[in-house]
């Protein structure tokens, strides 16, 4: 079958998932930006595969993503950082060449740019990135993507937020070592510290979970 008849058939299926599906097929580069461009999916590119779902987000996960891009804002100077959503890819070339689309992330304005062609592109060097863990994505975010985060050689920091459960994992890049310092918070009390700012874990969630 053709790539183009093979690609129409697995745009067929993604019609057919439910929110929280995922589908996982061989693909090329062409064939994934041809997919990334459309807004009902939300695509990632790994290894020769394409890895798509329906671009949908719960209520919790939503308020997560926005509640976390609000305080980054206030955290990272807008004279020297930008801000991606997740429509913005970040390629990682060390990781299978690797396309993801994160939760959100601090950009360095000026940082290298990923040019597949003329107004298709992603990018290179971004400082921090951070995910919300949902049943659908969380298998893949600790498994596959976490390991290519810390692949990325201008991170500094990697976020994980849990939906279901009051959980932050926080991933500091230890300078001048190929290491990186976990921290767990789960108490409603607890304190994050991101770039010598206090982030308070009941901020992050207000409004959302309870316990």
């Amino acid at each position: 079958m053709a790539a183009a008849s093979t690609l129409s058939l697995e745009k067929k299926t993604l019609a057919e998932l439910g929110a929280d599906e995922l589908l996982r097929f061989p693909g090329s580069l062409d064939e994934y930006w041809d997919l990334a461009v459309q807004p009902e999916y939300r695509v990632d590119y790994q290894n020769g595969e394409i890895i798509a779902g329906m671009s949908y987000e719960s209520a919790i996960h939503s308020d997560l993503v926005s509640e976390l891009m609000y305080m980054l804002r206030q955290i990272f100077s807008k004279e020297d950082y930008r801000f991606g959503n997740s429509n913005r890819p970040i390629a990682i070339p060390a990781c299978g060449h690797a396309i993801f689309n994160p939760d959100g992330s601090v950009l360095n304005k000026g940082g290298a740019i990923y040019e597949y062609r003329p107004g298709m592109n992603a990018e290179l060097e971004p400082i921090l990135v951070f995910e919300v863990l949902s049943k659908t994505t969380r298998a893949r975010d600790w498994g596959e993507k976490l390991v290519c985060y810390k692949k990325i050689p201008t991170v500094q920091h990697i976020l994980y937020v849990d939906s279901e459960a009051l959980e932050v994992h926080l991933f500091k890049r230890v300078e001048g070592a190929a290491q990186w310092l976990e921290t767990i918070y789960t108490e409603r009390e607890a304190v994050l510290e991101l770039s010598d700012k206090a982030i308070p874990l009941a901020a992050i969630y207000e409004g959302t979970l309870e316990g």
